[in-house]
């Protein structure tokens, strides 16, 4: 049976989105709400393998990185006592601004954390496990993983527990 929920990831900003098929349609047309580039899902075509949905046959639809959206985990940052879920996918990771265009937007005075400071990817593995790493991203600052500095190109895989430390932030990334 295929799944009624997926997520989707946008082929023109990147941003995941959830997209359900409540009408059982067999295509569903709709705008990215991020960027307004035209999508269609085709439903029909769909099909399960190594734990993610993936379009059978030629992706003729704009939608890419189809993937199960029924999580066994997931993971978030937490910060000053707040937490920040991470969905699958690309998330741009920065300090909250009017001028921010991070996903996901920590909430501090800190001036040395870029307002796009980073990047985490999380991708769904066949166990229905998740994997995540985390990268650079338009940050004029410093990022630390457990003390270490993460330079230009890096991307280190993060495992439940991990420090993050953008500018003078500190935060812990954890899978539930």
């Amino acid at each position: 049976m295929l799944p009624q929920t997926i997520n989707i990831k946008c082929p023109s900003c990147g941003v995941v989105l959830r997209v359900t098929n409540s009408k059982n349609e067999a295509e569903k047309h709709f705008s990215c709400p991020k960027c307004g580039k035209r999508i269609v899902v085709p439903f029909y075509r769909l099909r399960v393998e190594d734990g993610e949905t993936q379009l059978d046959g030629n992706p003729v639809a704009q939608a890419t990185q189809i993937g199960n959206a029924n999580m066994q985990e997931s993971c978030h940052l937490t910060c000053n006592g707040k937490d920040y879920p991470l969905p699958i996918g690309r998330n741009v990771v920065g300090r909250k601004a009017s001028t921010s265009n991070a996903d996901v937007q920590v909430e501090t005075d800190d001036k040395f954390m870029s307002r796009e400071h980073m990047v985490i990817n999380v991708r769904r593995l066949p166990d229905g496990g998740i994997k995540v790493d985390v990268s650079n991203y338009k940050n004029k600052n410093s990022t630390r993983v457990n003390d270490l500095l993460l330079q230009s190109g890096d991307a280190i895989v993060l495992h439940d527990g991990d420090t993050i430390q953008m500018g003078s932030t500190i935060m812990a990334f954890h899978i539930k």
